[in-house]
């Protein structure tokens, strides 16, 4: 009798340790699934830990933490590539307005002009902003098979400087405004060398450079705009800029910085402009001298 009341109660404190080993275990489970929920929705990165003691449960919390691990790294990189998509098209997007406008205003002129020659030259310059969009549409093409991995990979070697005259490469950049300064009424002051500068800089990186400073600059240059290039590869461009203070001069090279509240972003470009100087070797800076401001591109001499 003495055996079968030990057995008993055996057999009770066993179940007894089972319904509580149970308990753990659901406890532990129900802990699993909320942390991974919570993990799945982005509202924390902490490892998943558990109460229970159970190996089997431990062992399963462990290969989750280092599968979520890699769902994390995945949804970064994603997210980082996204970003650069993002950034490349928008610039692309702002460089792509310029020959646009250039391309509207010379087709204004056109069909107001009788003189077949000016004609001609308008139509001439219609097809160089024609090519310039082209070019950017490849630069857009290629960006997007670099970034697609069902493509096959496309170099990302640097950007390849030529030996430029970049005298003449301003010349024809400011030529091809012609029309938007027409429209405004603004003649630009211009002071170019006689003779070829050569410097070491990508001819298509010169012109976006140039492009995207003096599009800037018929932005805000109402009735003045200054554009001057010395011997040493030295290009300034000035005009009046009432609405600026020092601080704010020198965030215009911010990317997406605005002058005024509703006012179109000025930071994009010139934050282009900065990055393909720095590619070819050159500098850009910004400076602000009795209410005007001063946009100075150097570019390296050959």
């Amino acid at each position: 009798m003495k055996i079968l009341i030990i057995v008993c109660i055996v057999l009770a404190l066993l179940l007894i340790a089972s319904l509580i080993k149970i308990r753990l275990l659901r406890k532990g489970y129900d802990e699993l699934t909320e942390n991974i929920k919570d993990q799945v929705k982005g509202n924390t990165e902490v490892p998943i830990t558990l109460s229970t003691s159970d190996p089997h449960a431990k062992k399963t919390a462990e290969t989750l933490n280092d599968e979520l691990r890699r769902l994390h790294d995945l949804k970064n990189e994603y997210e980082d590539g996204n970003r650069r998509v993002a950034q490349a098209v928008t610039g692309i997007s702002h460089d792509i307005r310029t020959p646009l406008t250039a391309i509207n205003s010379y087709l204004d002129l056109m069909s107001e002009e009788k003189d077949e020659k000016l004609r001609s030259e308008y139509l001439e310059r219609i097809k160089s902003r024609t090519l310039s969009l082209s070019d950017l549409a490849d630069e857009l093409f290629k960006y997007s098979t670099s970034t697609d991995p069902s493509r096959s990979p496309v170099s990302d070697s640097p950007e390849t400087s030529d030996t430029i005259d970049i005298c003449r490469a301003l010349e024809e950049c400011i030529l091809s405004f012609y029309a938007a300064f027409k429209a405004k009424g603004l003649e630009p002051d211009i002071t170019l060398p006689e003779h070829p500068v050569y410097v070491i800089c990508n001819a298509k990186s010169a012109n976006r450079i140039f492009e995207n400073i003096i599009s800037n600059a018929l932005k805000y240059a109402d009735d003045a705009l200054t554009i001057t290039l010395d011997d040493k590869g030295l290009a300034v461009f000035s005009n009046p800029a009432p609405d600026l203070t020092p601080v704010s001069a020198a965030k215009l090279f911010d990317r997406y910085y605005t002058v005024n509240e509703g006012n179109s972003s000025t930071g994009l470009g010139f934050s282009i402009a900065k990055e393909l100087i720095g590619k070819n070797g050159g500098s850009i800076g910004s400076d602000l001298k009795d209410g005007c401001l001063y946009i100075t591109v150097q570019f390296q001499l050959q």
